[in-house]
């Protein structure tokens, strides 16, 4: 091939010669540009994706408490369904209860404070927390009011 290109180049005039070399300089020098520009975009836009990748696990590490609590452990279950069969598991009768929104209001009568101090910790485990608790020792037992939510 390089004696195809000497022949073509001898048959020139010199000045046609300077010229075809000069055009084939650039071509190449352009193409050459052109690869780099295209590395440097591919280069930039990995780093992009490297800074929010970083971002994003940052974020899911500081929010592992709140994801891990969520719906994966409480089976996609409501509040109100999650806590009344708890509840039933553990022989505790809820007296009353209340759907309000995504809480619920739960009022028992007589109930053993061992009793309810386990279903709360069973029920946090399962991603529900008791955002209110009212304790009241009467002649009958322990009157407890909970309101319940994630």
């Amino acid at each position: 091939m390089p004696s195809v290109i000497n022949d073509y180049l001898s048959k020139l005039n010199p000045r046609d010669r300077l010229m075809v070399i000069v055009l084939a300089i650039f071509v190449l020098s352009s193409l050459l540009g052109l690869m780099a520009l295209q590395l440097n975009r591919a280069a930039e836009k990995a780093e992009q994706q490297a800074v929010q990748e970083k971002q994003l696990y940052t974020w899911l590490q500081a929010n592992i408490p709140l994801l891990s609590t969520g719906g994966s452990s409480s089976n996609g279950l409501s509040v109100l369904d999650t806590v009344s069969s708890s509840a039933g598991g553990l022989g505790i009768n809820m007296k009353r209860f209340e759907p309000d929104g995504e809480q619920v209001r739960v009022w028992l009568e007589g109930a053993d404070f061992a009793k309810v101090a386990n279903w709360l910790n069973n029920l946090s485990e399962q991603g529900v927390a008791a955002q209110e608790v009212h304790f009241e020792q009467s002649n009958s037992g322990l009157n407890v009011r909970l309101v319940f939510g994630r």
